[in-house]
């Protein structure tokens, strides 16, 4: 697994959020289910009378296609994803959510990001409060089918694991074959995929970005790969000639993050001379499929992606 050494460090940092597969002492066995986490974990939680608060809007957001319910949920829940959250708590923002909000919403299951420390610095004050905390972390559409299968699994709903997770990936291996099945050449699987936000534009390796995570899956071959990825600099990009060049916006404000995009390739005219900016190569992409974890439209991303990578 690419993220195997990535969990693995995180377990370790986080060495008291691992729990034996024997239900916890919070409740008797009998009202308990005992399930996996992403990150290994076996956390019992309630078989009934769940009360689930995400700390995390696309976490929210899985749940809901899992078939539950939240009492409680970051704002991004409600900025990024269209979900029925009226009267649900509003734990506050994705990094940076209000532990008495929890407590108030009257949660049971927290729903919570083994990636984002403080998340994981809760882990201790909600344990020894009897809720349970099941850890996740994201990036790809494996990582959305086991947490879509935890989460179906909690909720009995193995009709919805169907429909919104192996659907999906029988679309996504459709798409994949059809693309490896292509006689491209190196030269032509090459790309550079940057992230741009309000006050900077930084190219991304392949791992750890929804994006990043679909490009390898497709095979590309992504420049900043191996590298020191804030000094790889314009002459490096044009000794590499990058077929592709993909730009998603990082955060809300999209017009900021392309004013710094601009501003880059307006400071430094080289940008111009790469083939695929003067040959209609460089790719905008929607940010709700590519930086925002897609969920439901896994499959259209995937599909999305193929047609931008053989259009040219």
């Amino acid at each position: 697994m690419k993220r195997f050494c990535f969990l693995l460090a995180c377990m370790l940092a986080c060495s008291f959020l691992f729990a034996s597969c024997a239900p916890n002492s919070n409740a008797p066995s009998s009202e308990t289910r005992t399930v996996t986490d992403g990150i290994g974990r076996c956390v019992s939680v309630p078989k009934e009378g769940l009360r689930v608060a995400s700390l995390l809007g696309s976490f929210a957001d899985i749940w809901y296609l899992s078939g539950g319910t939240l009492v409680a949920a970051a704002e991004d829940a409600w900025e990024d994803f269209s979900l029925p959250l009226e009267g649900a708590v509003n734990l506050g923002g994705a990094h940076s959510p209000s532990l008495e909000a929890v407590f108030s919403s009257g949660a049971n299951l927290v729903l919570a990001s083994a990636s984002t420390a403080s998340h994981v610095a809760l882990e201790e004050a909600l344990t020894a409060a009897g809720i349970a905390v099941l850890y996740f972390d994201l990036n790809s559409f494996d990582d959305y089918l086991s947490m879509l299968r935890t989460c179906t699994e909690i909720t009995g709903r193995e009709d919805l694991y169907e429909e919104n997770g192996i659907a999906q990936k029988e679309r996504i291996d459709a798409v994949l074959a059809e693309y490896r099945a292509l006689s491209l050449t190196d030269a032509e699987r090459k790309v550079l995929f940057l992230r741009a936000s309000s006050g900077s534009v930084k190219a991304k390796g392949s791992e750890g970005t929804v994006l990043g995570e679909m490009l390898f899956d497709f095979g590309c071959i992504n420049i900043a790969d191996g590298g020191a990825l804030d000094d790889l600099s314009i002459e490096k990009i044009i000794l590499d000639e990058p077929h592709h060049i993909f730009t998603v916006s990082m955060g809300k404000d999209e017009t900021a993050a392309k004013a710094s995009l601009d501003r880059m390739m307006a400071e430094n005219p080289a940008w111009s001379t790469l083939d695929a900016i003067e040959e209609g190569r460089f790719h905008v992409m929607d940010r709700s499929l590519f930086h925002l974890k897609p969920n439901a439209r896994w499959g259209d991303a995937y599909e999305a992606l193929f047609d931008l990578l053989t259009a040219q």
